[in-house]
């Protein structure tokens, strides 16, 4: 709700922060490929049945990056912060051509050049510069659940 009500209306300069692509990339790092695959599907489905494109298409996008996200890959970068900006550059990039592929595929026009350079760019942008935000508080909720034993996915 958050997503399709608040944020659906931040625009800056073409770029709108996607918090559930932030929270479930930083799941999939924080806890698993598993975890983060669960809230990428179930995420996307919830912001696909709201947003009017076609259903499948965010979920089958945040799946996909959340599969790149939990990999063991690049943990030896260093900070997990730094390895968790390149995932949400990578991933971002990923997340917007696979839903442009969809829509395209879908049969809705489009136009590719002001679709990746004022949308897709500047979204990536905006959402890796916000990755630290959601880090902070997904990596303590990631530490309680482990002491606790529990699971979300």
């Amino acid at each position: 709700m958050i997503q399709s009500v608040l944020l659906s209306q931040v625009d800056i300069v073409g770029a709108r922060p996607d918090l559930m692509f932030l929270v479930a990339l930083t799941w999939a790092v924080v806890r698993s490929a598993d975890d983060g695959l669960v809230w990428g599907f179930i995420g996307g489905l919830l912001i696909d049945l709201r947003s009017g494109g076609p259903l499948g298409a965010t979920a089958l996008a945040l799946v996909a990056v959340t599969f790149l996200a939990g990999q063991p890959w690049g943990r030896g970068l260093g900070s997990p912060v730094l390895r968790l900006l390149i995932l949400a550059l990578v991933g971002g990039l990923m997340y917007h051509l696979i839903l442009l592929l969809a829509l395209a595929w879908t049969g809705h026009t489009m136009n590719w050049g002001f679709s990746l350079l004022r949308v897709a760019l500047p979204s990536v942008v905006l959402n890796t510069a916000l990755t630290p935000f959601v880090w902070q508080p997904m990596a303590w909720l990631g530490r309680r659940l482990r002491r606790e034993g529990l699971t979300l996915g």
